[in-house]
């Protein structure tokens, strides 16, 4: 058997072949191409997938599209997302869309609950009954699994912790999904972008400030560069990022009772530098008993949402075959 994980980001759209003895046969990274509008796109995605199917035409094939945003993972509806540019996003009927290309009907699931999927697969090895899984990037998500199964909610919703609010709500930094004080506006790529901006404009002589010259020349690795050449205002960028984050994540463990939290996706990969701040936040909350033996992780796989993504695939076309 074969899953095919997609995993749609603002940025870029990974994709991953892999076999249900969880070995990767192919990976591809292409750039989300927003000028054709969503039929442009599910053909570019379809035509990958019909790529695959011809080239294993003797086994079976399944597809899971993690969708950023708002997914009705029973029907394969994009309800709503604020980080895509196309004009169409809102009620997108991407399995749908894809089925009729295809010929496959996909999964199509929030790309932070498949990734919360891939983490508790693959770094966690199933080990830890109620997890938290963070993605850090552009926007910021959550995946649940509650006593040991992936939990989505109601409405399909669950885990949308980006947009928790933090702060006040009528002044708070505006969020891409329209309101203020949102997770997501604190620590998501974009949340670092405006702090970085500035931060340069008050430190023109800076580390920081010679490296991102401009909001058009900015990445968010650029920062961490300047943190490890010791730079203070690139430190104190990740020292309030670890404490913003670190907020979000007390409210949660105080709420859920967690005992494990993996951090993922492209900021991640900048812990070194924001974590003291986040433990720090962590270790001053006065109810203790959620927090002493809670484990915080970051995720080796930078791309665990595609590779989330075909083991959903697989799982589920399993769980089918065994009915």
């Amino acid at each position: 058997m074969i899953g095919i994980g997609v995993d749609i980001g603002g940025t870029f759209v990974k994709l991953y072949v892999m076999n249900d003895h969880g070995e990767i046969f192919r990976q591809e990274k292409l750039e989300t191409n927003f000028s054709k509008g969503t039929k442009g796109f599910v053909t570019q995605i379809g035509d990958f997938i019909n790529d695959i199917k011809e080239q294993f035409a003797d086994q079976r094939v399944c597809v899971a599209v993690g969708a950023p945003g708002d997914v009705d993972h029973e029907k394969g509806i994009l309800r709503y997302n604020p980080n895509l540019k196309f004009t169409d996003v809102q009620e997108w009927p991407l399995a749908d869309q894809l089925e009729k290309y295809t010929g496959l009907r996909p999964q199509v699931v929030n790309d932070a609950t498949l990734a919360a999927w891939g983490v508790y697969e693959t770094d966690l090895q199933r080990q830890g009954t109620n997890v938290l899984i963070v993605t850090l990037g552009t926007g910021v998500g959550g995946g649940l699994i509650i006593n040991k199964e992936l939990y989505q909610g109601s409405h399909g919703t669950a885990g949308e912790i980006g947009h928790m609010k933090i702060a006040d709500t009528s002044v708070g930094p505006l969020c891409g999904c329209g309101a203020r004080g949102c997770l997501e506006a604190f620590v998501g790529t974009i949340g670092i972008k405006r702090r970085t901006l500035q931060s340069i404009v008050d430190h023109p002589d800076s580390i920081l400030a010679k490296m991102v010259k401009t909001g058009a020349d900015f990445k968010v690795d650029q920062v961490a560069k300047a943190a490890e050449k010791d730079c203070p205002q690139a430190l104190k960028i990740w020292q309030d990022t670890g404490y913003y984050l670190g907020l979000g994540i007390a409210n949660l463990s105080l709420i859920l009772d967690l005992d494990t939290v993996v951090l993922t996706g492209g900021v991640s990969g900048a812990a070194l530098y924001f974590m003291p701040a986040l433990k720090q936040v962590l270790e001053h909350q006065q109810i203790k008993t959620p927090f002493k033996k809670l484990k915080l992780l970051v995720s080796k796989n930078p791309n665990i949402g595609g590779v989330g993504a075909a083991m959903y695939a697989l799982h589920q076309a399993q769980t089918y075959l065994h009915k």
